[in-house]
Order: structure tokens, then C-alpha cells, then sequence
């Protein structure tokens, strides 16, 4: 599985409108077929969207995520 760094640099700001936009303009380049999209409401509440991937999916996506991130974003 190859993962993609859509990361931008720490010292950037970017709100979560932007990061959703950005993204956005990637699919195309990358041909992106499930998304899962994690975040925080308002009131600190975990929010959570994903497409039309499984409940198993899920959270195999957010595991992969993980272990690329404790790897320093390396595969």
C-alpha cells in the first residue's frame, strides 16, 4: 500500500476548510477511492465521515495512518 504525505509543513497554518480543499485537489492525481475523515467539532467532540468504505475498513485506514505517522510519514 502506497501512502501519500498530503501533509503540509508544521509551521503552516491551515484551517479545516482549507485541509478539505487541498485535498480535494488532489484526487484527481492520486485517483482517491474511499476517504475517512477525522476531526473535532465544536464542543471537543470526535466527529467522523468516511465514504462508502466498510466499518471494517475504517478502521484498518486509521491503523495504517498511524503506523505511517509513528514511522515518521515513511512507509
Amino acid at each position: 500500500m502506497k501512502i501519500s504525505n498530503l501533509l503540509i509543513e508544521p509551521s503552516q497554518d491551515m484551517d479545516p476548510r482549507q485541509a478539505l480543499y487541498s485535498t480535494l485537489s488532489f484526487e484527481s492525481e492520486f485517483g482517491l477511492q474511499d476517504v475517512l475523515i477525522i476531526g473535532y467539532d465544536g464542543d471537543g467532540e470526535l466527529f467522523v465521515r468516511s465514504s462508502k468504505m466498510t466499518n471494517a475498513e475504517a478502521p484498518f485506514l486509521a491503523t495504517q495512518a498511524c503506523r505511517w505517522a509513528e514511522n515518521g510519514g515513511i512507509r
